[in-house]
Formats: structure tokens, C-alpha cells, sequence
């Protein structure tokens, strides 16, 4: 099921949809989940957050996102644990893995650059580096998903 999660975000991510939104549209089908339902949730967290400096790559949010959908809560009075412990897996093996989770640092410019398209398209990074973001955040969250809880 790895692999179809996997080929889904980036079927998405080709066609079109942002990181954040293949990666959240992808996870949340392979749960049973309307995925667009979901799916303007996450489109203010692609290309870095709206291309605002500073902001987490879209796949790592969209990560993030498909974690709080499937573990998160919707009273007040259940515990977060399980998410939060979730959450903090998947940065640390996203950052052991890319070095960062901010897109820039990722991409090495800047999105909200003046010349961050020509950049983008220049060193072909859809491809060469945001494929790889994408591929590896919806196949993380899938392995999270199904681990057994101590």
C-alpha cells in the first residue's frame, strides 16, 4: 500500500496539486477519506508555506497535516500524545534525512525571491528535489500510520 500512496502524491503533485495538498490528498484517500474534502486545507501550505521565508516545505506540512486528520482530536479532553509523538518522528527522520524542513533551506532559495520561478524551473526542482519531499513525506506518514503502538 506503500507504493500506491507514494505513486498517488506524486500522480497529484504532477498533475497540478501543491506538495502540502498531494501529500494530505494522497494519505487521506488511502484512509478512506475524501481527499477533496480536505484538500483546500492544505493548499496555503505549498511552496513553503505561500511563499512566505521562513516556512516549513509544503510536504513536510501536508506530512503534518495527514498526521493531525488520522490521530488528531475533536474534544478537548483527549490526550495528544500519540500525534505529537507522531509528529516529532516524522521531523526528525524528514531532517536526518533532507538536513532541514524549511523549504528554502531545502530548495536553496528563497520561494518568495524575485526570481524564484526562474530559479525553480532553471535546476528543475519539481523533479530533482521537491518529487523526493513529496514521495518520502507520504510514504513516512503511511509508516507511521500503521506501526503498533507500544
Amino acid at each position: 500500500m506503500k507504493h500506491d500512496i507514494v505513486q498517488k502524491a506524486l500522480d497529484y503533485f504532477s498533475s497540478g496539486y501543491t506538495c502540502s495538498e498531494a501529500v494530505l490528498k494522497s494519505v487521506a484517500e488511502a484512509k478512506g477519506i475524501d481527499g477533496n474534502t480536505v484538500l483546500p486545507i492544505a493548499s496555503a501550505f505549498g511552496s513553503g508555506m505561500a511563499r512566505t521565508n521562513g516556512g516549513f516545505c509544503g510536504a513536510f506540512s501536508g506530512g503534518v497535516m495527514a498526521l493531525s486528520l488520522l490521530q488528531g482530536r475533536q474534544v478537548p479532553d483527549v490526550p495528544l500524545d500519540r500525534l505529537y509523538r507522531s509528529v516529532a518522528d516524522f521531523k526528525e527522520r524528514f531532517e536526518t534525512l533532507f538536513e532541514s524542513c524549511e523549504c528554502a533551506t531545502l530548495l536553496g532559495f528563497s520561494l518568495s525571491d524575485e526570481h524564484a520561478g526562474e530559479m525553480f524551473k532553471a535546476q528543475n526542482c519539481k523533479v530533482c528535489k521537491c518529487d523526493r519531499f513529496v514521495a518520502f513525506a507520504a510514504e513516512e506518514v503511511e509508516r507511521i500510520l500503521t506501526r503498533k503502538e507500544p
